[in-house]
């Protein structure tokens, strides 16, 4: 426990160290600056906030219980309910971004934030027709009036079902520090940019899935009279269960260019500048999983459905181990500027190649991607 504990105080003290001596590098360029720009009458400050909308790539291993996959081809399943498992589309985010542009140089700081989230319940039913069926019981009981066995006529009615029901949920954010510089000023025409970048990038990816699966795939009548005592009914019950929590977090140097290119106006009125990028990084980190499933099967028989044989299957799932991630992506979009604020729009990719761990009993590396629009305001500051 305490090899456990100096892990978790050693990896919190690195990332508050990070955090902090690149806000205070923020903090001192800053004050360094702000009197020369207000000399030059620019902004050195751009704060950017917006949102995004983005898909999520990555496909983990479904959970499939050993009864629903040999029942599969049945009636009862016409649509397999492995496939209520898959996660939802798109994730729904915000990001915001603070940028440093030091008077009198070519330089550019910045902190940006990224974070997504996603939410996804469904259920699935499927089961065959009712069917009536008759059966005679024999009670055993001769009628003193006429020596014959008393009867009793019953109607049952029958059904093959399975219910599935999923919960999913899924988050991730993105922290970059960087330090770029304008390399190529006027390399794409008046007023364009070309800012090359080198920082620290840091990842952090969370999943967490439950899975609910019920099945009566089998309920049989016999074809002749039973007594009472059994009814010649019987009946195969299935329940079972699994959750998983998956998790990636790594850190690690990235490295990006980002250019932008004037397509209408001027840069000291109101203009639009065509925007692109690419960005690429290395991370560390460490990928877990943990969770358990667990399968029941009850076989009843008799007109009581009592239950005759029972059984428990518990597996637990525990895994952890470092990985390297390299990472890719990049960005188009196009930018409306006036003054001191800017309106963006594009479309952005992010692929996390190995992040997760998306296997059930056994590992499985897998890629994490992010791809969708976003849209962001900026307004420039301390000019």
């Amino acid at each position: 426990m305490s090899e456990l504990i100096a892990t978790t105080n050693r990896k919190n003290l690195r990332w508050q160290l990070l955090t902090t001596v690149s806000a205070a590098s923020l903090a001192v360029s800053l004050a360094a600056t702000s009197r020369a720009a207000a000399e030059e009458g620019r902004p050195t400050i751009w704060v950017e906030l917006g949102g995004q909308l983005e898909a999520v790539g990555g496909n983990e291993d479904r959970y499939g219980p050993a009864f629903t996959i040999a029942n599969l081809s049945k009636p009862l399943n016409a649509i397999s309910p492995l496939s209520a498992q898959r996660p939802p589309h798109f994730s729904f985010g915000g990001e915001g971004k603070l940028l440093l542009e030091p008077a009198g140089t070519d330089w550019i700081f910045s902190v940006g934030v990224r974070y997504g989230r996603s939410n996804g319940i469904k259920s699935l039913h499927q089961q065959t027709s009712f069917q009536s069926v008759q059966k005679t019981l024999k009670y055993g009981v001769t009628n003193l009036l006429n020596g014959h066995i008393s009867h009793n006529f019953v109607t049952r009615t029958r059904t093959r079902f399975n219910d599935t029901s999923i919960k999913y949920t899924e988050s991730h954010a993105i922290v970059d520090f960087m330090a770029g510089k304008d390399v190529g000023l006027g390399a794409f025409g008046r007023g364009s940019s070309s800012v090359v970048g080198l920082g620290v990038r840091f990842a952090q990816f969370h999943t967490n899935s439950q899975s609910v699966f019920r099945s009566q795939p089998d309920p049989h009548f016999p074809t002749k009279a039973a007594t009472v005592a059994n009814a010649g009914y019987h009946r195969i019950s299935y329940y079972a269960s699994g959750n998983f929590t998956r998790a990636f977090r790594g850190i690690g140097p990235a490295l990006s260019w980002e250019a932008s290119a004037p397509v209408l106006g001027r840069a000291d009125s109101s203009e639009v500048t065509f925007d692109w990028g690419i960005n690429a990084a290395a991370l560390f980190g460490r990928q877990k999983v943990r969770g358990n499933h667990e399968t029941t099967g009850q076989y009843f028989r008799g007109y009581r459905g009592t239950v005759t044989t029972r059984y428990i299957e518990t597996k637990p799932v525990s895994r952890s181990r470092t990985v390297f991630v390299p990472n890719v992506g990049g960005f188009a979009g196009i930018s409306v500027r006036k003054a001191n604020a800017k309106i963006s729009l594009g479309y952005r990719a992010d692929f996390f190649f190995n992040a997760m761990d998306q296997g059930v009993d056994t590992h499985q590396s897998g890629t994490r991607g992010f791809y969708g629009p976003f849209a962001t305001v900026s307004l420039g500051l301390g000019g």
